[in-house]
This record gives structure tokens, C-alpha cells and sequence, in this order.
């Protein structure tokens, strides 16, 4: 059975990407002027954006296709006190009365978009940005060969409870699409037999220099600026964030 992030992935997920912090949550939150700035993030996941904004009493709304991310994403807001404002519901079909100051798609989430899927997505965006609103894409990019793995590779193991669960991985690179072709299996192990399997693909469009700046111009963004935020991961782990208005 094929999952995108089903239940056995958001739990290694959250293991390693829980909350976002360091030069990446200072970035974003550089963008907000006060409290009553309102924030949409699309693709919200597990929140680990989402949260560490709510904690700093910014009004931001949130939404993603897994509702096992959202799930969990509420968890961890009620165990803070907080109440997230969440809503199951795609990209390329989300719809709003509401308009927004910011909107953000940290963390390259956006790269899981397909070509096909992109420009419906942008005008969603783009409908809900208020005048003079600011949207912040982080998405992935080429930088260079990619390490193929042509074969189920362990890539994660962690004990969580009485179980553990194992992740495997498979990569393959699509030139001419410039497709990042991820696929990840998951094993939930209690001792010592496989109580259940995951499967998702996972794939991420790579973008070349300045190819993502043409999306967004031809979809009726401008005013942007490329920024390459250094050791925004952590050490050595930079990213580039497109920031356009409309």
C-alpha cells in the first residue's frame, strides 16, 4: 500500500525534524512586523514551522494533504496550549475568503509540487495574498550529480516504544525532467516481525538557476528577491528562498 507520509513515516519524521529554529525560524520571522500580521503555511506538515510561530503569539493558519501530519501537528500545539488552525486540503485546490500578509512554504516543500500542478498551486497563493502581501517559497535546486541508490538502502532506524521502526531508500535522477526520484519503505518491527509496511514516493523537482524566477513571472508574481540563507539548516546547510509579491 503507497502512503504520502502515512503513519510509520510521520513518526521518523518527527524524530529529526520536529521544530524549526536557528537561522531558518530567524529568517522567516524577519518577515512579520507584529502580532497582527496574518500568516498562511501551505504544506504545513508536522508544524515545525507553524508551532514556533504560534509560540510567539503569531497569527498564522495552516494546511496539508496528510492528515497524519496534521494530526500530529495539533498534538503538539495542545500539549503547548496552543489551538492550531488547521485544515486538511491539497495545494492546487485550496480555496480561502480569508487574505493573508505572509505566506510561507519553508523547508523546499514546495519542489514535491509537480510541473502539471504548479501554476493552479501559484494562483491559489496568489489569491489570497493581501496588497502589498509578501509570499516566501524555499524551493529545491540542482546542485549537481546526484548519488543514484538503485537498491533498498537503510537509511533510518529508531526504537519508539516497544517497536522499531526501519526506513529504506531507493534514489534515481530524471535529467531531462530534473526529478529527484525518491522512494521510501518503511518497516514497523516488534520482536523481531514486520507488523506493517509503508510505501511513498517521494519526488522533488529540482530547479536550475533562475528557472524558478520564470515560473513566478509567468504567473503573475514580481518584486522578487533570491535569498541564500547560509547555515540555515545548521552548519553548512544552506537554502534559497524566493520572496515575490503580486
Amino acid at each position: 500500500m503507497e502512503e504520502y507520509y502515512g503513519e510509520l513515516c510521520t513518526q521518523i519524521y518527527e524524530t529529526n525534524k520536529s521544530i524549526a529554529g536557528g537561522e531558518e525560524l530567524k529568517f522567516h520571522l524577519s518577515f512579520i512586523k507584529d502580532k497582527n500580521t496574518q500568516v498562511l503555511e501551505p504544506m504545513c506538515g508536522n508544524g515545525r514551522m507553524l508551532i514556533p510561530l504560534m509560540e510567539r503569539g503569531i497569527n498564522i493558519d495552516g494546511f496539508d494533504l496528510s492528515e497524519e501530519m496534521l494530526s500530529l501537528c495539533e498534538s503538539k500545539a495542545r500539549n503547548l496550549n496552543l489551538k492550531a488552525n488547521l485544515t486538511h486540503c491539497r495545494l492546487e485546490e485550496f480555496k480561502s475568503v480569508k487574505n493573508y500578509d505572509l505566506v510561507i512554504i519553508p523547508f523546499g516543500s514546495f519542489s514535491l509540487m509537480p510541473d502539471e500542478l504548479v501554476k493552479a498551486s501559484l494562483s491559489n497563493m496568489r489569491n489570497v495574498l493581501k496588497e502589498g502581501g509578501k509570499i516566501l517559497l524555499t524551493v529545491m535546486t540542482n546542485k549537481g550529480p546526484v548519488d543514484e541508490i538503485s537498491d533498498w538502502m537503510e537509511t533510518n532506524r529508531q526504537i519508539i516504544g516497544t517497536d522499531e521502526i526501519i526506513e529504506y531508500k531507493k534514489v534515481g535522477f530524471d535529467q531531462k525532467s530534473n526529478m529527484l526520484n525518491t522512494k521510501l519503505k518503511y518497516h514497523l518491527v516488534t520482536d523481531g516481525h514486520i507488523n506493517k509496511e509503508e510505501l511513498m514516493d517521494f519526488p522533488v523537482r529540482l530547479y536550475e538557476n533562475e528557472e524558478f524566477e520564470t515560473v513566478l513571472r509567468a504567473n503573475g508574481f514580481r518584486n522578487f528577491i533570491r535569498h541564500d540563507v547560509a547555515n540555515g539548516y545548521g552548519s553548512v546547510n544552506s537554502f534559497q528562498v524566493f520572496e515575490c509579491g503580486k
